[in-house]
């Protein structure tokens, strides 16, 4: 017990030390290459809207088009030149846009684009969003998620990146919710190598972002939390609701040069989507199970 207790604290300690060590986030992005031919071609998308394809690589270099979201494009240079804006550091790359070509800032360009599941004129844009630093000399993430259809924005939402890199990102679709779209579902990376400490879940429903959950695994010397949700369309899961897993283990040191003793529980509370946030479902009561015999735990809020 006391091995496995020495293992968590020793994942918290590194999550903390590799926190006050953030770097600003920077964007980059591959060129292609001249014999690559057209259907080996990487494409890339503008992040932003209204954004100017300038003459030079500069804030400053002469506007020569004005570029909609979600503009297909083809990086063909990279500029020696860095510029930071917003706290976000990119460099410029010059692109073509069918027989246009010129320059845009790295940090307008999409870090990933993918389509809706329930409506194929639909498509997210996610990238970084700001990067500034609290009183704590901390560097704190903004990242972004748009949605557009033809070249016009529908809905922007901004949210808390946790690191200065991009997160893994994909569209699940509505895992058999009703009264939702689409469910974009991001991975919370931790602090060192590549594990994620959880999951962040928004979902998209009539024309409208909603950031419904982050589900953070917690961990301290006496204490250790995850969760987990399952969807209807899950082996598991429960026609129309939404289910919260939450595994708790609890360190107790009998005496001193004892070994701590391992308490655990799993706790289950359930969540109808009403189309606009999740409600608890009062008729079915939150159930909590030992899985080793122990004191009551409190149960966790969502």
């Amino acid at each position: 017990m006391k091995n496995v207790k020495n293992s968590i604290l020793g994942l918290c300690l590194a999550a903390m030390s590799t926190m006050f060590g953030q770097t600003e986030p920077q964007v980059n992005f591959a060129t292609a290459t001249p014999s690559a031919t057209v259907s080996k071609v990487a494409y890339e998308y503008l992040l932003a809207d209204h954004v100017y394809l300038r003459e030079n690589p500069s804030i400053k270099g002469k506007a020569v088009a004005l570029l909609p979201i979600g503009t297909k494009m083809i990086i063909e240079e990279k500029s020696e030149r860095e510029d930071t804006l917003d706290g976000i550091k990119s460099n410029w790359y010059r692109v073509s846009i069918g027989n246009d070509s010129g320059w845009v800032w790295g940090g307008l360009i999409a870090q990933k684009t993918f389509g809706s599941e329930a409506s194929h004129n639909v498509k997210f844009a996610y990238g970084f969003e700001s990067a500034t630093v609290n009183e704590a000399g901390e560097i704190e993430q903004k990242h972004q998620l748009r949605a557009f259809k033809n070249g016009v924005q529908i809905d922007k939402i901004v949210f808390n990146g946790h690191q200065s890199k991009a997160l893994e990102i994909k569209n699940i679709g509505n895992k058999g919710l009703f009264n939702v779209e689409d469910i974009i579902a991001l991975d919370i990376p931790a602090t060192e190598g590549n594990e994620n400490k959880g999951k962040m879940y928004i979902f998209w429903n009539n024309g409208k972002f909603t950031n419904v959950a982050s589900l953070i695994d917690h961990c301290d010397t006496s204490y250790s939390k995850t969760e987990s949700f399952v969807f209807p369309s899950d082996m598991e899961g429960v026609k129309s609701r939404l289910v919260l897993e939450t595994f708790i283990t609890d360190f107790k040191t009998i005496a001193k040069n004892e070994t701590a003793k391992e308490d655990k529980k799993l706790i289950i509370s359930e969540y109808k989507w009403n189309g606009y946030k999740l409600v608890k479902v009062e008729d079915t009561p939150e159930s909590t199970e030992d899985l080793v015999a122990s004191e009551h735990l409190n149960p966790i809020n969502f």
